[in-house]
C-alpha cells in the first residue's frame, strides 16, 4: 500500500463536495484519513478463503408476519342494515368536496 493516499488536495475536493469548509485543517484531515486506511488495509492479511460467504448473521430467511385471516363477512343487507339513508343498494353520505 502506498503510503499517502488521500493528499490535502483530495480532501479538499472532498470538503468541497461535501460543502465543508475544513480550511487550516486538510494537512490533519488527510493525515487521519491515511490512518484509516491503513487499518483497514490489516484485514486484507486476513486468509479467509477457508470461510464461506456471509451474507446475513441471524441464520433467519424468509420471516414475514403471518396474515390474519378474515373472521367473517357481512351481507350487503345486514352492512345497510343499519343506514340512515340507503341508495340502490349502496350508503348515501353527505358530500365531503365543495364544487
Amino acid at each position: 500500500m502506498t503510503e499517502q493516499l488521500i493528499t490535502q488536495e483530495t480532501v479538499k475536493k472532498i470538503a468541497k463536495l461535501c460543502k465543508l469548509d475544513v480550511s487550516g485543517v486538510e494537512e490533519k484531515l488527510a493525515e487521519m484519513f491515511n490512518d484509516t486506511l491503513k487499518s483497514i488495509e490489516v484485514l486484507n492479511e486476513l486468509d479467509l478463503a477457508s470461510l464461506p460467504p456471509t451474507y446475513q448473521v441471524t441464520g433467519l430467511t424468509n420471516v414475514f408476519q403471518k396474515e390474519s385471516e378474515p373472521s367473517g363477512t357481512l351481507s350487503q343487507e345486514k352492512a345497510l342494515s343499519n343506514a340512515k339513508v340507503k341508495l340502490n343498494d349502496l350508503f348515501v353520505t353527505d358530500a365531503v368536496f365543495d364544487r
